[in-house]
Parts: C-alpha cells; structure tokens; sequence
C-alpha cells in the first residue's frame, strides 16, 4: 500500500476471477471487473486505471466493457499489433483504440522482453536494453514489458531462478545502477506524461503460441510445422511470421465438446442467477453469483501447455460452482421438472430432468444419451469425463520419449519437451466420438476388451451416437429409435423414469421388428462416469458379486465380471456414490480412461474418468427382444 502511495507499483485491475472476458455475459463481465477494482481500491487505497486481459485474448469489443468499468488502459503482446500491420519499430508507445466510440489506450508488451524476463542472465537484459538506447528513448519511446506474474516462480524451475538463485534481486540491482539511461515508469505515470502514437484497430487474437493451440490437432501440427520452417528464412522469415495466424481462442469451443459444453452450461446458469436477481437481493443471490463467477475462470475452458481442460480437479471445481449456484437460482422439487433447450448451440435440443437432488441432460441427437448427470447437494457432475482427443503435439512423444535433456535450469514454458513416465507412448488411443452414458452399442461374437478400449471394432448396429426421436409423457422422457442391428430391423426404446428425488430409472426395451431371428453378439450399455477423488486410494468400486478378486476395487482397474446385478462407484473423501441396479444380470466390462496431454512439467497420464460396458448376449433375440432396466442413484456412501 506504501509502494502504490510512493507511485513505485501500480496495480491494475480485471475479471476478478480471471475470466476470458469476451466469452462471458456481458452483464457478468462488468460485476467482475468492478469486484476486482472495488477490491484493488479497498486494499492499496487507489482505484485501477489499467486492466489486465487474461491470457491476452482480445477481442475488437473490448473497449466497451474497460470504458463502462471506468478503466482506460491495457497491455497486450506487440504480436496484437504486429497483426493490425504496423512494425515493431512502431510500437515504443500506446495507441488509442475504440469500440461503439468507447475510447482506451492499449500499451505494446516488448516480445523481447517477455522472453528475456527471467530466463536469461541481467547481462543479456542490460544488453538487449542497450541496443535500443540509439536514439530509441530519446524519442519518447519506451521499452514496455507486462507479462503473467507466474513466470516468477510458478512455472517449473523459476522459484529457484528468481528467489533462490537471486535473478530478481539482480535485476532490481541492474535497474538501480543504470538509472543514467534506464528510467523506470508505471504505464499510468507514462500516459500521463506522453501523447498516443497513433489510432489503431487490433484483431481477434492472444499471443502466437494460443493461435497453435486453438487450432484442430491436425491444423496445428501444420501450422507448428509452417512456423519452424519459417524460422530457418531469417530476415524475410520474421516478415512472413508477421501474416501468419493461427486459431482465436475461441476455437477451443469448437476443438473440445467438453469445453464447449462447460461453456454453455455456465452461460444457462448466468442466465438462471440473473432471473433469480430480478426478485430476489437476498445473501444466498449474492453466493450464487459469486459461485457463477468462480465457475467462469478461464483455466477449464481450453488446453495448451498448462493441463487445463484435461485437469479433472479444475473441470471438477467450475461444475461444483456452476451446480451450487444453479441449485440456489434453481432449488427443484419432488417432482422432476423436465424441459428441452438447444443448451451447447448446435441447433440440436437437449432434454432435461432436474430433481432437487439430480439434474439430467439427454441428447436426443447424439444415441439419446446422457451427457451430464449431476448430484446437486454436493454440486458434483458424474459425468464430467473426457474423451481420448488427439493432439498436435501427440507426435513429439514419439520422436521425445526421453525428454529432451534439460538440466533443470530454468526454461520458457514452450520450450519444455519431457515426460513424467516412460511408455506414455502406448496410451496415445482416440476416441470417434465425445465419452458419454447410456450409449447403445451390437457387437459381433468375436468382439474383446482390447478391442473396445483401443475402439478397433466395428458396430454391428446403427444406434450409438446416431438420433433417437424423443417423447415426453407425463414425468417420463422416452428416447427411441428404429434401424438395423445384425443386418435386421430393430426398434430401442428407453424409458426415463425418476423413482426419487436422487435415483432414476432407465427402461430398455430392444425389439425385433420382422419377428425372432438368431443373432450371435452382444448387445451393450456403455457408462462414462467420473468420481471427484478420480483413482485415488479413497474411490473404489463395490459389485454384486463381488469382483475383489477380478481386477481389483480400484476406479483406476481393468477387468471382466460375469452375473452382475449391482455396482457403485464410491468416493470416500467427498461421500459421493453413484450406484446402478440391473434387473437382468450383465458381463461387466471396465477399463480406466486415459489422456496424454502436455502440461508446463511435460507429457502426462491423466486419468479421466471409468468406461463400463454391460453385455447381454444377443440370444434374446430368439425371442424377439429383450426388456431390461438399470436403476441409478447419486447418493452420500454411508
């Protein structure tokens, strides 16, 4: 507070949560930012005047929002500049921009600098600055650097850098015997001491690395490619980069269902808290609101080099946040309430069932499934998996199975090519479509375990993931669909039906539509669940009969179990149970899911959720169909 006083920091504002600013509500846009300079002004004494874009992602209609919440300035990368045309000879100052007539100033960030600080020596700094110093300063100019604060002991190997080995010490040193020719500024303090350099209009866009990411895995790879090859052109390569562009951010919308689904279900939850606002002021509207904005935090919603959307534990914390409050602005009933709403924007309607325990999200269009099976008291989706998507930079693993040699030292976080274990290699298996429950598969006779984990297998039916016609009758949601199984036509209804506020159950019925005929396979009920704890020591599985010895209790085991009438997945750190009851005893098949991803410590296992298949034999065929029934219940385990 004495530092902001003395004019030596400045602080600067933005989402209070640390949102993507364009991909939320507007209205959810101005509380955040307001939250965080109202808290700014609280603590240091001073309100903002700058804001700070999370992961840079700009968007032309950002100046609107930053002007509304009385801010009047940002730092984004020179590469956002560089794509609006103009040179890095250009971008020693601010420049105005606007949006509807809302006016701000956006300040260049020295691309130099964010890549010397911290992890080059003060000598390499001090030079670098030097260069410059030919006339660079004189005209105003400034060397501008705003970058992510992780960078100084977050990211692996920079506590050690920056604290224990003296780098930040060393350059506050550096910058001390150089005030000669280095005079340090806040970007308040040069605003108002400088005029703008000019007007300008930047493009949709975050930093370069974010335009490889966003893009489709084999989009990327081509782009990473084009981008290296580029590099080797010296001079004419940097003036090419400069027209090269990869994806925007949003594009991970579009690359990653899930993320798209998070997105959309936070955007219905905004609109839920707000029309609760609209009658109520009360403090629980005030804790739903905070649980909106925790929820929209931008960490879950895309994947790069940071983990991300493959981290189960972030996925896991925005739905408990985006369920709790739902449950505050829409607290339920005994009786389901059941309605139909194109929830992801892909002008296909999803159908849901909420209980004031369960909530439910079927879609009709992808195999009648069930895409979100949420607990409401303990704000936990059963559902929250995610699929074996194939990445870019999945081929590194391959040509870098053994890392890359790194010393330890202190590495830019795109630099870092290692992994956490050897044989990461052998996970690297995809999935055609998004993991979801109740997915209605025939199989042939000689159909295996491997194959099914490994997806090299072919259906012997038309259902999965195809469209099922939906019908809502009374409390009961019927999802069905008439086409071909073992070259004969055949009818699946299912029947939704909740038996309590917290258990559910799903009538089956498969049937012959020309009669009894001899079919030789399987007919089977896919689930994709994920517990909170994931395959911790404290989740297990617990089946009548008891399959102790037939591949272990563990979430994270693979195995075969022949008669079963009853499993529960249990989490003992949360209490959370889903437990699911056949009427008509099944062969269990179940294998954990895993993802290799990239995170800032390298190439990693991520465990994401248990795949389990219930097989009935096709013989029922013989008699033209079979009715059957799985009984589902969330619940706290004794």
């Amino acid at each position: 507070r004495s530092m902001v006083k003395r004019g030596q920091v400045e602080v600067v504002g933005g989402g209070y949560y640390e949102p993507v600013l364009s991909v939320i509500p507007e209205e959810d846009r101005l509380h955040q930012v307001t939250m965080l300079s109202d808290r700014i002004e609280e603590l240091f004494g001073k309100r903002p005047r700058g804001i700070w874009l999370a992961e840079r992602v700009w968007e032309p209609t950002h100046p609107s929002i930053i002007k509304k919440a009385g801010l009047e300035y940002l730092v984004v990368d020179d590469y956002h500049f560089v794509k609006a045309g103009l040179k890095k000879d250009q971008l020693g100052g601010y420049y105005t921009t606007e949006d509807q007539g809302n006016l701000i100033k956006i300040f260049p960030g020295n691309e130099a600098l964010r890549y010397l600080i911290p992890f080059k020596g003060v000598e390499e700094f001090e030079g670098y600055m030097k260069g410059l110093d030919n006339g660079f300063f004189t005209r105003g100019n400034a060397a501008i650097y705003g970058d992510d604060g992780e960078k100084f002991g977050v990211w692996p190997g920079t506590h050690k850098l920056v604290f224990h080995d003296g780098w930040l010490e060393r350059f506050f040193e550096s910058i001390e015997k150089n005030l000669d020719w280095i005079k340090p500024s806040t970007l308040g303090e040069f605003l108002d001491h400088e005029e703008p350099v000019g007007h300008t209009y930047l493009p949709n866009t975050s930093y370069m690395e974010m335009g490889e990411w966003s893009l489709p895995a084999d989009a990327s790879k081509d782009y990473m490619d084009l981008v290296a090859e580029v590099s080797k052109w010296g001079e004419h390569g940097d003036k090419v980069k400069r027209f090269l562009q990869g994806g925007t951010w949003r594009n991970f919308l579009a690359k990653y269902p899930e993320a798209n689904w998070l997105h959309k279900r936070m955007l219905m939850v905004s609109r839920e808290v707000k029309k609760r606002r609209q009658t109520k002021s009360d403090g629980s509207q005030k804790k739903a609101e905070r649980l909106l904005y925790q929820a929209q935090c931008n960490d879950a919603y895309w994947h790069g080099v940071f983990g991300g959307l493959y981290l189960p534990h972030l996925r896991t914390k925005v739905y408990e946040n985006l369920i709790l409050a739902e449950k505050i602005a829409v607290p339920g009933s005994d009786l389901p309430e059941i309605f139909s709403s194109d929830i992801d924007a892909d002008y296909h309607e999803e159908t849901v069932m909420r209980t004031s325990d369960v909530s439910l999200f079927f879609s009709p269009f992808n195999g009648g499934s069930l895409f979100e099976f949420d607990y409401r008291p303990l704000g936990v989706n059963l559902s929250n998996t995610l699929t074996r998507w194939p990445e870019g930079y999945h081929y590194k693993l391959e040509q870098h199975a053994k890392g890359t040699g790194n010393d330890g030292g202190a590495m830019s976080i795109h630099d870092i090519v290692k992994v956490k274990e050897e044989g990461l290699e052998k996970y690297l298996k995809y999935d055609a479509k998004r993991r979801t429950s109740l997915v209605d598969h025939f199989f042939a006779k000689d159909f295996t375990l491997d194959a099914f984990y490994s997806g090299s297998y072919q259906e012997e039916g038309s259902f999965a993931h195809q469209r099922y016609e939906k019908e809502v009758s009374g409390g009961h949601v019927i999802l069905s669909r008439k086409a071909q199984a073992f070259g004969r036509d055949i009818s699946i209804r299912k029947e939704i039906t909740f038996e309590a506020t917290n258990t559910f159950r799903v009538d089956y019925q498969i049937r012959s539509l020309l009669g009894a005929f001899e079919a030789s396979g399987f007919f089977g009920v896919e689930f994709n669940l994920l517990l909170p704890c994931c395959d911790g020591p404290v989740c297990k599985y617990i089946g009548k009969p008891s399959f102790e010895d037939k591949g272990g209790l563990g979430l994270g085991s693979t195995g075969v179990v022949s008669g079963l009438t009853e499993l529960s997945l249990v989490d003992a750190y949360t209490g959370v149970k889903a437990k699911i009851e056949l009427d008509t005893p099944a062969t269990l098949w179940r294998y954990p899911v895993h993802t290799v991803s990239l995170s800032e410590g390298g190439f990693e296992k991520i465990f994401q959720g248990s795949c389990l298949l219930f097989l009935f034999p096709a013989e029922f065929f013989r008699k033209g169909g079979l009715k059957t029934s799985f009984r589902i219940t969330a619940d706290l385990s004794s």
